[in-house]
């Protein structure tokens, strides 16, 4: 049970260090945010204090109860069934990864075949998901 309380904290730290390719300058994941469609921002990869974090349980982004936190399974951005959550493996129109000055890296999404979606965005919404599970 305690490698599920770490995953979030081993998923920000390793993926801290993953550069895009392709991308003109480096960029961790900390410096990305999760916007959804519609334009509502869902948080951020910050430290586990910060109250835009998705890793802060009591924020926000982060709390299960949230109608704006992707760890919220009944909330559209967060529910297996919705086509706007990371989590549906079937959605067409999840949210963006995405820098500070707008610059997209791919959709978050559990479905690798959705435009948009690229090997990384993919791989750490499988984390998240488990991380949600996990709570």
């Amino acid at each position: 049970m305690s490698f599920f309380k770490n995953v979030g904290k081993i998923a920000m730290l390793v993926a801290g260090f993953i550069i895009f390719a392709g991308q003109a300058s480096a960029i961790t994941q900390g410096e990305l945010i999760i916007v959804a469609a519609d334009g509502q921002f869902l948080g951020s990869f910050e430290n586990e204090y910060s109250t835009k974090s998705v890793y802060n349980r009591y924020g926000n982004f982060g709390s299960q109860y949230s109608s704006t936190s992707i760890f919220n399974k009944y909330s559209d951005y967060g529910s297996d069934y919705s086509d706007t959550s990371p989590f549906n493996k079937y959605a067409s129109n999840a949210p963006w990864l995405m820098d500070k000055r707008g610059n997209r890296y791919g959709r978050l999404s559990i479905n690798r075949y959705a435009q948009g979606v690229t090997d990384y965005s993919y791989k750490l919404a499988l984390r998240l998901k488990a991380l949600r599970d996990s709570r």
